[in-house]
C-alpha cells in the first residue's frame, strides 16, 4: 500500500463501521472455533497490518502471533501493544509446520506484492494443524476497481468461484463463502464506477488515497448497523453479491 495509507488504517480501524463488522465476523468465527475444538486457539494473522486484529483476538485468549512485510505497519502494532509480530515476506516465509489453529489473511492475498497467491496459500496450509481453518477476506469483482486500488495496491479483485478454485487447488476444503458488504453494494458500485474515471497520472500514483476515512458519527454508526444485520444474515447463508469476499476454508 502507500505508506499513508497504514497511518489512516492506525487512526480509524477501532471505530470505521467496515472494519468493526469485518472484525465482528472474525471474532464470531474464532469464538465457534474455539468452542468447537473446546480450548482457546494458536492463531496467525497472515499480513496484520496495524494490529487491531491480532490485538482483538488477543482479547478473546488465544494465543495470536503475525506477520507484515511493511515495518511501519509493525510500528503500529507495537502501539497498539501488539509485539507478537515480526517483519516477513509471504511469498518466502517459513512457518512451522501443523503450529496453528486458525490462520487469518484479511485483505493481503490480492495485493501486487503477492506473486503468487496459491503458493501462499500452500504455505498458509502446510501451518495449520490437521482441521485448521483459514479465514479470508479479499475484494470482490474487476468492474469495482478504482483509485482505491491504485492507492493500496491491488494486483487483482476475485470473485467467489475463482477463490474457491485456487483454495481448492492449495489442498484446501471451502467451508462456506459468501460475498459481503452486500446492502451497500449498489452505492459502493456507483460511487467506484464514477471515481474509475477520475485521471491519475502513473507519475501521481504514490498519492493517490483510499476510501478509508471515517464518516461524520451518524453515518458510521448507521452503516455499521446495516452490517451489523448483515452479519447475522452470514451466520446462517450465503450471500449472493458484495464488494468483498468472505471465505472459510479448512485443512482436512
Amino acid at each position: 500500500m502507500n505508506l499513508i495509507e497504514y497511518a489512516r488504517m492506525y487512526e480509524v480501524e477501532d471505530r470505521h463501521w467496515w472494519y468493526v463488522a469485518l472484525h465482528a465476523l472474525i471474532l464470531a468465527t474464532t469464538k465457534r472455533e474455539s468452542r468447537r475444538i473446546g480450548r482457546t486457539l494458536a492463531v496467525f494473522d497472515a499480513g496484520c497490518g496495524t494490529g487491531r486484529l491480532c490485538q482483538l483476538m488477543a482479547a478473546q485468549g488465544h494465543a495470536v502471533a503475525g506477520c507484515d512485510a511493511s515495518e511501519l505497519a509493525l510500528q503500529h502494532c507495537h502501539q497498539r501493544g501488539v509485539s507478537t509480530v515480526c517483519q516477513a515476506d509471504l511469498n518466502t516465509l517459513e512457518l512451522e509446520s501443523e503450529a496453528f489453529d486458525v490462520v487469518t489473511a484479511i485483505d493481503v492475498l490480492y495485493h501486487t506484492g503477492i506473486v503468487d497467491d496459491v503458493a501462499v496459500m500452500k504455505r498458509l496450509w502446510s501451518s495449520l494443524r490437521p482441521g485448521g481453518m483459514l479465514i479470508l477476506n479479499l475484494v470482490a469483482h474487476e468492474f469495482l476497481r478504482s483509485t482505491h486500488d491504485i492507492a493500496v495496491h491491488t494486483r487483482e479483485r476475485y470473485d467467489r468461484n475463482m477463490l474457491c478454485e485456487r483454495l481448492q487447488a492449495a489442498g484446501f476444503d471451502t467451508v462456506f463463502a459468501t460475498y459481503r458488504v452486500s446492502f451497500l453494494f449498489p452505492l459502493i458500485a456507483v460511487y467506484r464506477l464514477v471515481s474509475r474515471f477520475v485521471s491519475v497520472k502513473e507519475t501521481d500514483r504514490g498519492s493517490v488515497a483510499s476510501d478509508v476515512s471515517l464518516p461524520h458519527p451518524l453515518t458510521n454508526s448507521l452503516l455499521l448497523k446495516i452490517m451489523t444485520v448483515e452479519n447475522l444474515l452470514i451466520k446462517n447463508y450465503s450471500l449472493p453479491f458484495g464488494s468483498s469476499i468472505f471465505v472459510l476454508a479448512r485443512k482436512q
